[in-house]
């Protein structure tokens, strides 16, 4: 390590505090802490990086007095760089987007740096292009740290950054949470802990395609740092924007603490991996202060506060709007069902499961819900199936819908008002097609009937799709039939010779056919919830062509929008991959039911990971889901259970904030990860008054107001307090072992309460029992 003699301000580069994280600690089992790198001079962790970069020139004669300093920068990496030339006098030429803050620019300057400004759309690519055009052009006269590919960048981390983490913890850090700009933090971070502690997990947090979260990068939609290594790493995480930003204003209003968007998405990273592990000590990194952000979205104080009550991030508008319905309080939704020809994977169980937790919240709010869930019953797949398995069509998907409505059960979600199945409303859709045809939107052609896409230029509006980019048979519903346009889809299409034997067909005016897949949907929507309704459910992964086809149909046939809010589940994934058959990586709900999980265990697994964010199937994810629920368990056995004992002070504003904390989590788009830190703080706070036991109306009080919200969550299991006199002798007979040191006997008479299906837990005020739950129980 380069010992450092300077007798200036660049003496207090580093050495910044690490802070505990408190109310936004989902877990009382992990400590999280905050390594407050705003503390550093220039005011951010890229102080670190400029001193390293422009030291290590300077040793090595490529920085010379007459070379002026020249950098592509999005803000901070330009601060710190501008603080150190202005300390060693060298002359600074940053260049940057204009998109970056107002408030940065203003540092820059104060210290003495000149400012090129590039198109705001370029991003930080258009001033790295502008920054090596000048470096072509006039070498001799430019001296470029080139932030992204030098090693004094991750080198600044892995000698200084690294070990003040290492000591500041006295070893005791698991885990390290670092954001991807440059990746110079990352990297540096990774190298020390792989080679000096490689039980340290460093996870690297990276924004979505399109990202607003100044400072960072996707390392797909930008150039790609040459110092990026992304197998160093243990582990990289996506966060989305509205995520980011909102944990960074929940850190100033809950914590105290200041801080940026990359800051906002490091904690949020934090905040997911303290709910995911049992136990631990979290270090994640804030890379700067919130005051240069002040001319941003970010803290605006111009924005109309949102209303009380939900909001949902719409598809359609790409942003969260206030649930108004159309008929108050009546609320019409409507969701993509199974396709009855399998089992219901995880990808289908988790879109169940949301559009239950949906249907709960509003009901909880006091609407009167109608929820249809359609069963497609008659398409490529089942007709296949079917033939395949040598029985009726009706048979087949008779067989898989009721077990389709079997796993609903035991997934603790409740029955939809309507399961319509495609079959029963041929007619309907036979109208539709009708109507398309005489208004010129939709053509026959070999006795297909088509959609005319040409007619409707608001086509693809929801999934923003170009249509001169569509990949005939990827892209587009896959036929056999001659269209006039590729991207025309079928409405109604010519009956094969196998489905015409099977008799897997309707005569119709245009010849013998079947419907569809697109309007099929459209038929059943209109039939139970009118022209237009609130709400439509499904997953991202139908939104093109599928979802984007329905709206067509409807707007064509209505000239209405045929849903106001569209909300879409992001995928489930097994090791980086969508689950899907091609993939040969589907796990089906019956799969994990005979591991010996429960419907329950796989519904908190399913909705604790927030809807929209992708969801990582393995059995390590899930067995730490089983963990966290666990808790939730052990806490409501051990306040039934509880002797009598003192009130409470403080309950009734701690009941209060729990409350308004999980319902305004739940409102804000079903965050659900969000409502449950509100229960675990709130369980973080009980549990050690409760060593003395509870007066039994404070008792009943919790229980209750746990029921309330278990009314959305439908995870949590209460239970009355049993009585067995023999049980309760043995138990005595087992704490007089203990008090006697007789730990065999007492060991004994636990083994044979086991054996009698009683489990015993050694609570502070004495042992506690219930009759072991078994997974049956629970399907």
């Amino acid at each position: 390590m380069r010992v450092r003699k300077r007798g200036n301000i660049l003496d207090l580069v580093g050495n910044t505090p690490l802070v505990p994280i408190h109310r936004l600690n989902p877990n009382p089992r992990v400590t999280i802490l905050a390594k407050l790198e705003s503390k550093n001079p220039g005011g951010s962790v890229k102080d670190r990086i400029a001193l390293s970069m422009i030291e290590a020139a300077e040793e090595t004669g490529e920085l010379t007095p007459e070379k002026i300093v020249i950098e592509a920068t999005s803000g901070n990496t330009g601060i710190g760089l501008a603080m150190v030339c202005a300390v060693k006098g060298y002359r600074c030429l940053l260049v940057m987007s204009e998109g970056a803050s107002i408030e940065r620019r203003k540092i820059m300057q104060a210290y003495g740096a000149e400012i090129y400004l590039t198109p705001a759309e370029k991003s930080t690519d258009g001033a790295i292009e502008e920054v090596y055009a000048r470096l072509r052009a006039e070498p001799q006269r430019y001296f470029c740290p080139d932030q992204f590919n030098n090693e004094n960048n991750w080198r600044a981390h892995y000698y200084h950054t690294a070990p003040e983490i290492w000591e500041a913890t006295q070893g005791k850090v698991t885990h390290i949470v670092a954001t991807m700009g440059t990746t110079g933090t990352l990297m540096g971070l990774s190298r020390f802990f792989r080679e000096r502690a490689p039980e340290v997990k460093v996870i690297g947090v990276e924004p979505y395609y399109g990202h607003k979260i100044q400072g960072l990068k996707n390392m797909k939609e930008s150039y790609k740092p040459g110092i990026f290594n992304r197998r160093l790493p243990h582990r990289i995480v996506n966060v989305h924007d509205e995520e980011a930003f909102e944990m960074a204003r929940l850190l100033a209003k809950k914590e105290g603490i200041f801080v940026g968007m990359s800051s906002g998405a490091a904690m949020a990273a934090a905040y997911n991996l303290a709910r995911e592990i049992e136990e631990g000590l979290i270090v994640t990194i804030f890379p700067d202060g919130g005051e240069r952000y002040l001319s941003t979205p970010l803290f605006s104080l111009t924005e109309e506060v949102p209303p009380r009550g939900p909001r949902f991030y719409n598809t359609f508008s790409r942003r969260k709007e206030s649930f108004e319905p159309l008929n108050p309080p009546r609320v019409g939704i409507y969701s993509c069902g199974p396709t009855a020809y399998e089992l219901a994977h995880l990808g289908l169980c988790r879109r169940v499961v949301v559009a239950d937790i949906l249907r709960r919240l509003l009901e909880f709010r006091g609407y009167d819900v109608c929820h249809v869930m359609n069963i497609t019953d008659i398409d490529d797949k089942t007709i296949a199936a079917a033939l395949k398995a040598g029985v009726s069509l009706e048979e087949l998907t008779n067989h898989y819908t009721a077990e389709f409505l079997q796993d609903v059960d035991t997934l603790k979600a409740k029955r939809a008002s309507y399961y319509p199945r495609a079959r029963e409303h041929i007619e309907d859709m036979v109208e539709i097609t009708r109507k398309l045809l005489k208004k010129g939107l939709a053509y026959v052609k070999y006795q297909s009937v088509y959609f005319d896409i040409s007619k409707l230029p608001e086509y693809g509006k929801l999934s923003r799709v170009d249509l001169d980019r569509i990949q005939v048979g990827k892209t587009v519903d896959l036929d056999d039939y001659d269209k006039d346009s590729p991207v025309d889809f079928t409405l109604f299409k010519r009956s094969t010779l196998p489905e015409l034997r099977h008799g897997l067909f309707y005569t119709t005016e245009w010849g013998n056919v079947r419907p569809g897949w697109h309007i099929e949907c459209v038929a059943m929507a209109m039939k139970y919830l009118g022209e237009t309704f609130d709400i439509h459910t499904s997953g991202t992964d139908l939104i093109f062509p599928h979802h984007e086809n329905e709206i067509a149909i409807a707007q064509a046939l209505t000239g209405k929008p045929l849903a106001r809010y569209w909300l879409h589940s992001a995928l489930v994934y097994v090791d980086g991959q969508k689950m899907s058959r091609s993939a040969g990586n589907v796990i089906t709900l019956r799969d994990l039911l005979a591991r010996g999980y429960t419907g329950r265990q796989v519904r908190f697994f399913l909705l604790r990971t927030h809807y929209r964010k992708p969801l990582n199937f393995s059995y390590q994810a899930l067995e730490a889901a089983c963990r966290a629920l666990e808790r939730i368990d052990s806490f409501l056995t051990r306040l039934t259970f509880i002797p009598d004992g003192p009130r409470l002070e403080g309950l009734d504003t701690a009941i209060a904030q729990l409350k308004e904390d999980f319902l305004d989590a739940l409102d804000d788009d079903l965050n659900v990860s969000r409502a449950l830190g509100a229960i675990f703080s709130f369980i973080h706070w009980l549990n050690p008054k409760m060593d003395k036991g509870l007066a039994p109306d404070v008792r009943e009080k919790i229980l209750e107001v746990f029921k309330e919200l278990d009314q959305i969550l439908a995870v949590m299991e209460f239970m009355e307090r049993p009585s067995d006199p023999k049980i309760e002798e043995l138990i005595k007979c087992r704490e007089e072992a203990r008090a006697k040191g007789n730990y065999a006997e007492a060991d004994r008479l636990r083994e044979e309460l086991k054996k009698m299906g009683v489990e015993v837990v050694d609570a502070p005020f004495g042992p506690i029992w219930r009759l072991k739950r078994r997974p049956e129980d629970e399907r």
